[in-house]
């Protein structure tokens, strides 16, 4: 099980197998990356399931024109979830909305975007944390909650 070349001593190690994956099975949502057809974040495939879930329509990654969007530069909001009133809705990840300067940016472009939308009766940007959408059953409160 060993051996000597020269001057240097060496072990034959036995292959091991590589241990096998843990079931993940429970875990698994079940995720796409798509809604609607389109590419989507796990918070915004949640957060759209649980607007299914609840039977409310709504619409994905919406162009919205403001006063300042130049041409092919328009704002594009996560969601309008249709109950009426329609409510713009985004959907904030962890890493891109938690310093103070993003959350700045993200007041900025949130009173372009009501400015653009207050005249035909939109509500203003509802924003929802990855926090409130850490998992299914989260996104199916937040939805019941905020929209039921």
């Amino acid at each position: 099980l060993g051996g000597r070349i020269g001057n240097w001593c060496f072990v034959r190690y036995k292959r091991l197998e590589p241990a096998p994956l843990p079931d993940i099975g429970a875990y698994d949502e079940g995720l796409t990356g798509y809604v609607h057809g389109l590419e989507a974040s796990d918070l915004e495939e949640r957060f759209a399931r649980a607007l299914d879930n609840a039977g409310i329509d709504y619409q994905f990654q919406v162009p919205i024109d403001t006063a300042h969007t130049l041409p092919g530069e328009e704002k594009v909001v996560d969601f309008i979830v249709e109950t009426g009133m329609p409510h713009p809705v985004e959907v904030d990840g962890e890493y891109s909305h938690k310093t103070s300067e993003q959350h700045e940016k993200d007041r900025e472009r949130d009173a372009q975007i009501n400015g653009a939308l207050r005249d035909r009766g939109y509500s203003p940007v509802m924003r929802i944390t990855y926090e409130e959408l850490i998992d299914q059953d989260h996104a199916d409160a937040v939805v019941l909650d905020t929209f039921a």
